[in-house]
This record gives structure tokens, sequence and C-alpha cells, in this order.
């Protein structure tokens, strides 16, 4: 099986916009959507998505097409992206580990599968790992700085309105945590940005695998 994890230094940095981009443009790729509850019902994302009040189990692995495609939810973007399979863990931290595990068993052997989430690393290894920032966010997660010795590569997702000096405030930031994996700057939502195809080379050079170019 091969791994592409996909994490960010902070909730709203474009996780699921990177993922969804890839998944867009390489062969046959599947996902995973990990969500992670929190001891104490702290949700990071200080969101109201209520799916820790609702996690019953140490862990949940959800195949189910009418809840994987539910309007809004990640794991529907990322089968509409092209993902060939979508599963979604839903697991308490404790038991994270065994949840992967559970959950990386439902794809093949021979699968290729793009991870969405910060706990995945914690846990478990990638094939390659990205790191995803942007310059509109500035905080980064003290978990982040755990996994920095598994980043390979960091994409920083630009906005149109975001100028260089706001990248290269982004580029200081990780210098500052001791972050110096090759850097891409790149625009999923822009199709013309000509950097995303430098960034697309690199993905298809390290794991050998065509570019779906007839999107």
């Amino acid at each position: 099986m091969q791994i592409i994890s996909i994490t960010g230094t902070a909730s709203g940095v474009g996780k699921t916009t990177v993922a969804q981009f890839l998944l867009k443009y390489l062969w046959s790729f599947s996902a995973l959507k990990i969500t992670t509850r929190h001891e104490g019902n702290n949700c990071p994302r200080h969101s109201e998505c209520d799916v820790c009040e609702t996690m019953k189990h140490p862990y949940t692995v959800t195949v189910d097409p009418l809840q994987i495609n539910q309007t809004g939810k990640d794991t529907a973007l990322f089968n509409n992206a092209g993902a060939r399979k979508v599963v979604w863990l839903q697991a308490h931290s404790d038991h994270l580990q065994a949840g992967i595990e559970e959950a990386l068993s439902r794809f093949g052997k021979t699968d290729s599968v793009i991870v969405e989430g910060n706990s995945f690393l914690h846990a478990h290894d990638a094939d390659l790992s990205i790191l995803v920032v942007t310059p509109r966010e500035k905080k980064i997660k003290r978990s982040t700085t755990q996994i920095l010795p598994k980043i390979d590569l960091v994409a920083i997702n630009k906005y149109a309105d975001d100028s260089e000096s706001d990248v290269m405030e982004a580029r200081e930031r990780l210098h500052q945590i001791g972050c110096y994996a090759p850097v891409y700057v790149i625009s999923p939502r822009d199709e013309d940005f000509s950097q995303n195809k430098i960034f697309l080379k690199h993905i298809r050079d390290t794991i050998e695998q065509p570019i779906n170019t007839c999107q």
C-alpha cells in the first residue's frame, strides 16, 4: 500500500483542498479521512460539527455511501474529486492506532491512499508526508512540531490576494520551528497557476505514478 499523508500547521490551512487537488490529478487514488476526538471534548477546530459528541465507540470506520456522500462532508468532497474509494475514521485519541489499522484494512494491499488528518503521522508512517501551510494562518499547533521529522515537503496554500511578502513570512515561520523541508507554493483553486504543475511533477516523480491530465 502506498500512502500520502496530508497534515497541516493548524485548522483551516487547506488540507482538504490540497487532498482534493491531488485526488483530481493522480490516477486511482483512494482517500481516508480521519476525525479525532480529543479528551474533554475540546474541539481543536472550535466548530459545531458535533462529531465528537456523537462518538459512542473507541473508533468507528465508515464506508457507507449514504454517510460518506453527505453534502458538505470532506468525505463527499473527496469522492467528487475522483477518489476510487473513500473511508472515514472517527476515533478517540487513545484508540487512534487501532482505528487507523482497521481503516487501512478496508483498502487493498496494492491500493494508493491519500490520508487527510493531522493525527495520522502520530501513529503511522507514510510514503510521502505533506505539510500544508497558508500565509493567512499564523498559528502553528504544538502537535505539528512533534511530527516535523516525518515531513517530506511543504505546500504553501496561496490565495489570490496573498502577496509575495506573505508567502515569505510563511516560510520564515516554518524555519522558526525547525522545518526545512522543500517548499512548494501552490494555488489549488487556480488551475492556471504554473507552480501547481511543478508540485504535481514532484509528487509524480516521488510516487512513480502518472498524473491524470484528462480533467
